[in-house]
């Protein structure tokens, strides 16, 4: 499936997140297809669409912190690899700093702590 067959494809903040990193990144479509399925599944776990859950975020920090959460525990929750999981957060977070949300590296003890530390 092409990016422009995917349903989000209608989504303006899928557009600029996707055209943005089709000029800079040399991935192949299928890369891209990937990220949307991904996008597809994290909105389906959040229960939002990409361009509500960007216009909440840039209407509440407390929502945009909590998408960001969401986001550590919609990965660690995948049935894939590690480095599967690592590349679908990064590519959902990727999703985020296009749209405009600041992201800050690891600022969620909470999600990030890792048993018997």
């Amino acid at each position: 499936m092409s990016e422009i067959d995917h349903p989000l494809w209608t989504e303006m903040s899928v557009r600029t997140w996707i055209e943005a990193s089709t000029s800079v990144a040399l991935r192949p479509a299928a890369d891209r297809a990937r990220k949307l399925d991904w996008l597809a599944d994290y909105c389906a776990f959040v229960g939002a669409s990409p361009d509500a859950i960007v216009a909440a975020a840039r209407g509440d920090a407390a929502a945009k912190n909590e998408f960001l959460k969401r986001l550590k525990t919609w990965a660690d929750q995948m049935t894939a690899p590690e480095r599967t999981r690592h590349d679908a957060e990064n590519a959902i977070r990727g999703f985020f700093m296009r749209n405009g949300f600041r992201v800050v590296a690891r600022p969620y003890r909470d999600v990030y702590q890792r048993a018997g530390r």
